[in-house]
């Protein structure tokens, strides 16, 4: 299987555990409810997933550290969209999960296209760890508080400032060759 379609498989995989978390808090146990208020919440995960994701062989426009920064600027509004919009800031994080971070590992994760050295590889997958944790708790039964997602967010950002640290001391190209310019 190509890299691309792998990374698009674990996409979507991370789409299908979010949205099972979504649809076990939101969804009255057993009957028709539930089949149709999971299929309700699949709709919108797909669709928020293609209004972020590049298209299919598309790379975001930039590079590692635009792609880092386009996370960041979704993260910060995430702790307030938590508290009004709980459902409105985990389809905003997966959105950017899918959008950037799978991109990110695809060509910075431990097998990543540019991965060099022995610590960026890790680096990105502590992050993507970090990102993962960010998810469930934005899919919990229960709403998170501001806090706890600040917490979630920082720990992100905190992995991502070690990723960008080891791109820089392995000299990996900060941009793909693939990549169109950032806008």
């Amino acid at each position: 299987m190509p890299r691309f379609q792998h990374t698009a498989v674990r996409a979507a995989a991370a789409a299908a555990f979010t949205f099972a978390l979504a649809c076990a808090a939101d969804a009255p146990p057993g009957g028709d409810a539930t089949a149709a208020s999971m299929e309700q919440h699949e709709d919108s995960l797909a669709e928020a997933a293609d209004d972020a994701a590049p298209a299919v062989g598309e790379i975001p426009a930039g590079g590692l550290e635009d792609w880092i920064a386009d996370v960041r600027r979704g993260l910060e509004r995430l702790p307030a969209a938590a508290a009004a919009d709980p459902a409105g800031a985990q389809h905003a994080a997966l959105d950017l999960y899918v959008g950037r971070q799978e991109y990110i590992e695809l060509f910075y994760g431990p097998r990543g296209r540019l991965t060099a050295g022995e610590t960026l590889g890790p680096a990105v997958e502590r992050a993507e760890e970090r990102f993962h944790e960010l998810l469930l708790l934005l899919g919990g039964s229960e709403p998170p508080d501001s806090a706890q997602v600040r917490k979630a967010v920082a720990a992100v950002e905190a992995e991502y400032d070690r990723v960008l640290e080891e791109a820089v001391r392995a000299g990996v190209p900060l941009m793909p060759a693939s990549a169109p310019a950032a806008h």
